[in-house]
């Protein structure tokens, strides 16, 4: 049983020497290594603290942990696991709790094609030095990244191989983080023996994923980080004496800047995602805050499509079965297990890839009600005799009468893409909240190629090509992705970016040297990467996460500890402020009496 790390915030102390903002991929490796420096650490996450067993099992469950925020408004829990950003040109689907997207991604852990990073817009000593190679060994050393070793023998994969035919291609196995045996992870968490239930991008009740919770986020508690959830940071401002103020207030506050207060830190590392760390640096600057004119630009959906093969002429199983399982059918696998890999081409902004995908159970009643309409309307069936036919209408009743785990909705895969766009989209602050400005991203070639591709793996296996449906005109006919980056990124100078390529926050105070910082602030996520990747950007994201704390902290002339990680129990929980801290409080009148009435969080909120 894991146990839980997160504490109150009620037990925020008034300063610590690193504040860490987020607790994804970024966020996890600035916490666990600045931990291992010795460095007193406070991580705040906006979300809750998940388990193994805490995830939705069912469509009402889901529905409960749904947020949709968008210009008209916000909608569900603010802190409900699944984070829809819905916009005018992109919608972005993100995780809302303690490890960030690492809770529901599919575990991908590829790198891209080498080539990705002769492009200009990476600073030239990423390129020069060997850290980021030693980056993704230690990201694949903390996630240790395996194939299954049943890979081929799942259905969804041998529908997969089917579609690679028409391509010539045949499919790889992808690493995932994931652990196919029980036992310590690296960071000492036992987990379980991942079961095959296909439900990874739900949520893992099995305990079985290997999160930034389980991991990164584990370690660095052990070695003495403070966890905080359930704290929304707001903006970050300059402190005369302790370095930065880091403004905060409580996530599920309804007011917009209710109970606002602030903790100080000599370093500030925002690892809050893409879109929030930008929308935090955007808030700093339209509070005072010099930062580069190129924060908020270079958006990137890492050329991101989600599409599905209705109904085809084989067996799929592609749709999660939960633990227990939901229904008596074979391993689903991970939710994601091969890749067609269509990268080797001559400009490498041309390469595609793309993999099958399990769709969770928790969804899987809706499925049926959703799908079959949705290809009536939407969708585009490959040529059939009459008798085709009629088998692929008798699968689509069997569907609607016995549900997901029979007939069409069985037989449907679901594609995940991804490519290079121009990375060319803009966020804004609009009524204090993070707008994506993206009008000529739909249009975009990479878009019309992903869906030529798509269409020809369906067919190739008999299937109806069906877009996501969130993306047809009659509903705005939007992209959706769920690998946004950029906002933050990289460049030499000011004059090309948002932060070096060590991380730091660039300075644009009035007489500063366009290679000025602002010391002690850093971004460590997917805001910093300046162009598509053009693959998964989970490791990337990590490697360049631990690159940029092996910079950290020689810059500082701090070690890194690669001591075994300590065991720790629940009673290991850090406690309360100690006595000598308290005057702090005085500067807080307000803060110290909301925290004083402020009830300790129920077990699993």
């Amino acid at each position: 049983m894991q146990a839980r790390l997160a504490m109150p915030a009620s037990k925020l102390k008034a300063h610590y020497d690193v504040v860490v903002v987020g607790s994804g991929y970024g966020a996890g490796v600035a916490a666990a290594r600045l931990a291992r420096c010795g460095r007193k650490v406070a991580v705040l996450e906006r979300g809750r603290e998940f388990l193994p067993g805490d995830f939705p099992e069912n469509v009402p469950q889901a529905s409960r942990e749904t947020q949709v925020s968008g210009a008209r408004g916000h909608m569900g829990s603010r802190t409900a696991l699944y984070d829809v950003r819905v916009g005018d040109d992109i919608h972005v689907m993100m995780a809302c709790g303690l490890g960030g997207t690492s809770l529901i991604n599919a575990n991908v852990c590829l790198a891209p094609d080498p080539r990705v990073f002769d492009d200009a817009a990476w600073p030239s000593a990423v390129r020069r030095d060997r850290l980021l190679a030693e980056g993704y060994v230690r990201a694949r050393h903390m996630l240790r990244p395996e194939a299954s070793s049943r890979t081929q023998s799942y259905e969804k994969v041998r529908a997969l191989r089917l579609a690679a035919s028409a391509f010539e291609r045949s499919v790889e196995p992808i690493p995932l983080h994931v652990a196919h045996t029980s036992g310590p992870n690296a960071a000492g968490v036992h987990q379980e023996a991942c079961k095959e239930c296909g439900d990874c991008c739900g949520g893992c009740n099995v305990g079985a994923k290997t999160t930034v919770a389980s991991t990164y986020i584990a370690d660095a508690a052990a070695f003495g980080a403070e966890v905080f959830t359930g704290v929304r940071v707001l903006s970050l401002s300059k402190d005369e004496r302790n370095g930065w103020r880091v403004w905060a207030m409580p996530t599920d506050e309804d007011t917009p800047r209710g109970h606002k207060y602030f903790v100080t830190a000599d370093i500030v590392v925002l690892g809050a995602g893409t879109l929030g760390s930008t929308e935090i640096l955007l808030r700093s600057k339209a509070e005072g805050l010099a930062l580069s004119h190129w924060l908020g630009s270079r958006f990137t959906s890492n050329g991101d499509a989600i599409a599905l093969a209705y109904n085809n002429d084989v067996e799929v199983n592609g749709i999660g079965v939960g633990d227990p399982a939901k229904a008596a059918v074979p391993p689903v696998g991970q939710a994601v297990n091969a890749l067609i890999d269509l990268r080797d081409t001559k400009d490498v902004r041309d390469g595609l890839a793309m993999c099958e995908c399990a769709l969770p159970s928790a969804f899987a009643s809706a499925l049926p009600a959703l799908l079959a309409p949705g290809a009536a309307v939407f969708g585009e069936p490959e040529k059939r005799t009459l008798g085709d036919e009629l088998e692929a209408i008798e699968r689509a009743t069997d569907s609607l009468l016995k549900g997901a785990y029979q007939g069409a909705v069985h037989n449907t895969q679901t594609f995940l893409a991804v490519g290079h766009d121009a990375g060319n989209g803009v966020m804004r602050l609009e009524s204090d909240r993070i707008a994506i400005e993206w009008t000529n991203g739909p249009g975009q070639r990479v878009f019309q190629r992903i869906e030529e591709m798509v269409r020809t793996a369906a067919h190739a296996t008999g299937g109806s090509y069906m877009r996501n449906p969130a993306t047809e005109k009659i509903f705005g006919g939007n992209l959706m992705t769920v690998h946004p980056l950029g906002g933050c990124t990289m460049g030499e100078t000011s004059r090309t970016g948002v932060v070096n390529h060590k991380g730091q926050v660039f300075d644009t105070s009035a007489g500063s040297l366009p290679d000025a910082v602002h010391e002690g602030l850093y971004v460590c996520d997917g805001a910093v990467v300046p162009c598509p990747l053009g693959i998964h950007p989970l490791l990337t994201i990590t490697a360049l996460a631990e690159r940029t704390m092996i910079h950290l902290a020689h810059d500082y002339g701090w070690h890194i500890s690669d001591a075994p990680t300590p065991a720790r129990t629940t009673e290991q929980i850090p406690a309360a402020a100690p006595s000598e801290e308290r005057p702090r409080e005085r500067r807080l009148p307000w803060f110290a009496r909301w925290l004083r009435r402020s009830p300790a969080p129920v077990e699993g909120e």
